[in-house]
């Protein structure tokens, strides 16, 4: 994200859009509960986390399923839009974490972890310390869904983001079942324009054991 635009900004403008696919793959990988009700959709005893959840799109994906949702995100502006959009009957599933990484030290533990294009945004000095947060965030069983870019990103070379190599990405998932592994090396299209996308799109499961 290029430093003249606003976070704030840019969240505003992902209102409307679609969840994105690899929420639809993580919950195809965590499938159905093992005490569904009657419209077979996840119960409240499932729990999420997801990590800079921006607008909120995916928080309120999972909401609608049943899901009970932490939502955590730097920005106090999109936070506020989200709790005040989030129907009442949705409320009490959804817990409000008003976190830059920085902060991030302990997550709740989860069945699923999302985190939409958000983990490149932790500056390198937290990365690592995030990351094994997320990690021990995991239930057995439980599916995490990431983006990680890596070093053919237009955006290589900030200082603010953290980059990884086919290597190390695939490091950090290490001990994890991949359920989905995606490279994109690719000219595109973001919000401030065309720019060479170059990222590391990754499903994975906690083994159930061990």
């Amino acid at each position: 994200m290029p430093h003249d635009v606003s976070w704030d900004e840019y969240n505003a403008h992902q209102s409307g859009r679609r969840p994105r696919p690899s929420l639809d793959m993580a919950l195809d990988a965590v499938g159905p509960s093992t005490s569904p009700d009657a419209s077979g959709v996840p119960t409240e005893d499932r729990v999420a986390v997801d990590l800079g959840c921006g607008e909120g799109v995916e928080v309120t994906a999972l909401l609608e399923q049943g899901w009970t949702v932490h939502a955590v995100d730097g920005e106090p502006a999109v936070l506020r839009r989200l709790a005040e959009r989030t129907p009442a009957d949705h409320a009490g599933r959804l817990h409000i974490h008003h976190l830059a990484y920085a902060e991030i030290d302990a997550l709740p533990e989860a069945d699923l972890i999302h985190s939409s294009y958000a983990l490149p945004y932790c500056p390198p000095e937290h990365f690592d310390r995030v990351w094994a947060t997320v990690r021990a965030a995991l239930r057995p069983g439980a599916v995490l869904a990431v983006q990680v870019f890596g070093p053919h990103d237009t955006s290589f070379g900030d200082p603010e983001m953290t980059f990884h190599t086919e290597a190390q990405a695939r490091a950090l998932i290490a001990g994890l079942d991949v359920v989905s592994w995606r490279e994109e090396d690719a000219d595109g299209m973001a919000y401030t324009g065309p720019k060479h996308w170059h990222v590391f799109h990754v499903v994975a499961r906690r083994p159930t054991e061990g």
